[in-house]
């Protein structure tokens, strides 16, 4: 059997409830008949895209002995699942069980800055005061080329007043005059 290392995105409702969750992940891995060896909540966090109508997501750091073969099964389970988003599994040959208690004892990282600003903390998304709004910006550049003398007024084209328009008939007098 080796070892293996699991990162579940469940449902964000489960983060209320860790126990269910942590059921729920014990309850794929038994289905596949793997041995835990440990779980740790990495908590709800912002996704970096919509999965289904989720934008936030529970995540389960999760370290596990199973068979290769029983690893398509748990993520077939996965997939089948309501509760489970997404899991993605690793093979850790080269692991030892005071790296796996270690790594199961570190704190789960930090929130990055991109999903402080995302919720609020850092102000109004985008607008953080010191830069022009955008309309006020295109204002100022326009603003600038009419003084520059970049922009011209579009008119017709020279060579249009020099072509004179073919009808039909005159193409029809023509014809009539070569025969």
């Amino acid at each position: 059997m080796n070892l293996y290392e699991g990162m579940f995105l469940l449902d964000p409702a489960l983060a209320s409830d860790w126990d269910a969750a942590e059921a729920e992940i014990k309850r794929i891995l038994d289905r596949a008949g793997a041995e835990i060896v440990g779980i740790q909540s990495w908590n709800e966090r912002k996704l970096a895209y919509k999965i289904g109508k989720f934008e936030r997501g529970l995540y389960a750091l999760t370290y596990f002995r199973a068979s290769a073969g029983k690893i398509a099964g748990i993520e077939r389970d996965v997939q089948l699942g309501e509760k489970t988003l997404r899991v993605i599994i690793l093979k850790r040959e080269k692991m030892t069980e005071e790296d796996v208690q270690k790594a199961l004892a570190e704190e789960p990282p930090k929130v990055s800055r991109r999903e402080d600003r995302d919720r609020g903390e850092r102000g109004d998304r985008g607008d953080r005061g010191d830069r022009p709004r955008d309309r006020d910006r295109d204002r100022d550049r326009d603003r600038d080329r009419d003084d520059r003398g970049d922009r011209r007024e579009r008119g017709p084209r020279s060579d249009d007043s020099r072509r004179e328009p073919v009808s039909a008939a005159a193409d029809g007098e023509n014809k009539s005059e070569d025969k």
